[in-house]
């Protein structure tokens, strides 16, 4: 085994660090600011263990405007500067969702520098942190060769360090003009950058992924809780867990702490009836209508009092229900809290999912639609701030998630100089311009906490069929919901793939447009005669073929748009779009804890598409026209002509009859060889 040279590197690094002309540094049993002391002490230490750690080196940086401390780390084996994972991202926790000591943080430069970076950042103002790797291996001349990586790390996702640069020497650190101009610049742009902002939504998708997975198995394995209860107890639990706080950061209703779930069995004063008491708390400080607070506590309340989680066994310390809520508390909620992930309980439903049999439907009637798609299809409906949204097969409310998101973001710029309009349209966005039908009760419940951890009231989530009963209100008065927009991924087991869906929705929007991911066998003769139907109120815009492996159970699936309340007429043009190769690698998504990787630009290949089909200026040129994109046109009066398929130019050209003719030859010359002409 190869020593390691970690002494030498040391050495090398530590005099360099002196030179740099920073005031305010300090060796692994020196301090540079009380704060940062306390809060390394009150962690554990790289390895796990009491009593904190300390880096091998801190350092203060400042521009005058903005001060931030560098975390510095040294390794001296090859191999031994960083851990990455799959998606290239700094490897702090491990797939159970807890800090990996033994195999990451105590074993790289760069993770140990990063888990003091996090750690500082949790207990400390500091707005940003670096972490700084540096290693060095000794060739067999005796030559030393170093490397150093550094990251940021910023305090709104401080256990996801950002990829700032590779060096071989500390110079970019000097405290000069010109290298900290650069440097804090350089800070500042890649915390903006597009693809390390999708990788780091990739990232944070799996480890939620992979949390929920062995929390759900746990549950399944330990408690033996059927898939409809279970689905209800881990959202009721979430709700008492998370609180509410109010702009400053106070709490306005505290957390329900597990050490609270004594398990009494006082009437009032149960397990359950305290989570549910939290839950009650959670709703009405949410501000969500009184019946929709009866609705939700109505289904809870099986599941939390009337049950035998209730009880402890003789054999038992505390109740199961206190041992699923502690579960939850330790390991979701830190990661609900780090990550800020938008459509956070569409990855539960998405694992829950995997436990539910959905009644008369097939393995693709309840699936998450992936958060890039939602974006996307929002995109191409053109939702912005005065936009109405509709979804009428809501699942867990993805699609009214990244619909909201950038109605806020259009809200934000145009009100930029009005901050009282600005919430006031925000409000009105949140409240009356989204609406969501689901009907099964364990999604809905589901749909309506993704919701509300997103900050809306959720009081126009309808339980409800929206192919018999619904009439497109809005949840709680006689009013017509103004749609403008429709965004869907329907049952496939319903009529026409689910066509149907689209049909009865479009009977009551009047203008605006629609977007549905739906297997294309709907717009190949599934559903001939609501396509037909269809067509006669609404214009087909475009058909975009996706990628065969998008959803868990792989099925060819295609995005078709629409403009609502215009007739399709036979001279209209459609966009149809190949998109099955989208910059996106998937692996098998049984057994993969990360399935998907940006490899190509991603980004850029569904903005370019979004570009064509709304007729903007190309950045990129991932499609070609005729190649892997054309306009074409559809028979009103088919209904199954709505597919991508390749052109083919039949029309011969003068090469084709020459390489004809020449192959007719040869053909002639060699049956002459052979004897076999009986002409000649």
């Amino acid at each position: 085994m190869v020593a390691s040279i970690e002494t030498t590197v040391k050495q090398w690094g530590d005099a360099q660090i002196r030179a740099l002309g920073w005031q305010n540094i300090a060796s692994e049993n020196e301090s540079v600011d009380p704060r940062i002391d306390e809060t390394l002490k009150g962690n554990p230490s790289k390895l796990g263990g009491e009593g904190g750690g300390r880096p091998d080196y801190t350092v203060i940086l400042s521009n005058g405007d903005k001060t931030i401390p560098a975390f510095i780390e040294y390794k001296g084996s090859k191999g031994k500067l960083e851990k990455l994972d799959k998606q290239e991202l700094v490897v702090l926790r491990g797939d159970g969702g807890d800090f990996d000591y033994k195999g990451a943080i105590s074993k790289y430069a760069v993770n140990g520098a990063s888990y003091y970076a996090m750690n500082a950042l949790k207990g400390t103002d500091y707005p940003e942190a670096l972490a700084i790797g540096v290693n060095g291996t000794k060739d067999s001349t005796g030559i030393v060769t170093y490397e150093i990586k550094c990251y940021v790390l910023n305090q709104k996702d401080p256990e996801l360090p950002i990829y700032l640069g590779s060096y071989s020497n500390f110079d970019f650190l000097k405290n000069n003009p010109t290298e900290k101009r650069y440097l804090f610049q350089k800070l500042a742009d890649v915390q903006l950058d597009p693809r390390e902002l999708e990788q780091r939504l990739i990232r944070d998708d799996a480890k939620i992924e992979a949390v929920l997975q062995e929390l759900n198995q746990r549950i399944h394995d330990e408690q033996q809780i059927i898939p409809s209860q279970r689905i209800n107890i881990v959202a009721g639990s979430l709700m008492a867990a998370v609180g509410v706080q109010d702009s400053k950061g106070d709490w306005k209703i505290t957390r329900l702490n597990p050490s609270d779930l004594t398990g009494s069995m006082e009437e009032g004063n149960t397990d359950g009836e305290k989570i549910l008491t939290k839950v009650r708390n959670f709703l009405k400080e949410r501000d969500l209508p009184v019946p929709k607070q009866k609705q939700i506590l109505d289904y809870l309340q099986p599941n939390f009092v009337n049950s035998n989680l209730n009880k402890k066994s003789v054999n038992e310390v505390q109740t199961p229900l206190k041992t699923i809520y502690q579960e939850i508390y330790d390991k979701l909620i830190p990661i609900y809290d780090v990550t800020g992930i938008n459509d956070f309980t569409g990855k539960l439903f998405n694992v829950m999912n995997a436990w539910v049999d959905v009644p008369d439907g097939g393995a693709n009637d309840v699936v998450l639609t992936p958060r890039y798609i939602t974006n996307f299809m929002a995109q191409l409906a053109q939702v912005d701030q005065d936009s109405y949204v509709w979804d009428w097969a809501l699942g867990s409310g993805g699609f009214l998630i990244s619909a909201m998101n950038i109605m806020i973001g259009d809200a934000h710029v145009h009100y930029a100089n009005d901050l009282t309009k600005q919430y006031e349209k925000i409000e009105n966005i949140k409240t009356k311009q989204l609406l969501g039908v689901e009907l099964l009760p364990n999604v809905y419940i589901l749909a309506v906490l993704n919701m509300i951890l997103m900050g809306d009231g959720s009081s126009n989530i309808v339980n409800e069929n929206s192919l018999t009963s619904y009439e497109g209100k809005y949840a709680y008065n006689e009013d017509p919901f103004p749609a403008d927009v429709f965004l869907l991924n329907p049952p496939y087991s319903a009529e026409g793939n689910g066509m149907i869906f689209v049909e009865k929705a479009f009977s009551k929007q009047k203008k605006g447009f629609g977007a549905v991911i739906i297997q294309d066998s709907a717009g190949s003769g599934k559903a001939t005669e609501i396509n037909k139907r269809i067509l006669k109120n609404n214009k087909l815009k475009a058909s975009i073929k996706m990628p065969i492996d998008l959803f868990k159970a792989s099925v060819q699936t295609s995005i078709y748009l629409f403009e609502v309340g215009k007739p399709h007429k036979i001279d209209d043009n459609v966009y149809f779009i190949d998109l099955r190769e989208d910059g996106y690698t998937r692996t098998n998504r049984k057994k993969a804890k990360t399935n998907l990787k940006n490899s190509n630009d991603a980004k850029g290949h569904y903005q370019e598409v979004l570009d064509i089909v709304l007729d903007r200026s190309k950045k990129t040129d991932y499609f070609t026209e005729d190649e892997n994109y054309y306009k074409g046109t559809i028979d009103p009066e088919s209904g199954k002509d709505w597919n991508y398929n390749k052109k083919i130019d039949t029309t011969p050209t003068e090469a084709d009859f020459k390489k004809t003719v020449s192959d007719y030859l040869s053909w002639e010359v060699s049956q002459i060889l052979k004897g076999e002409n009986q002409d000649f």
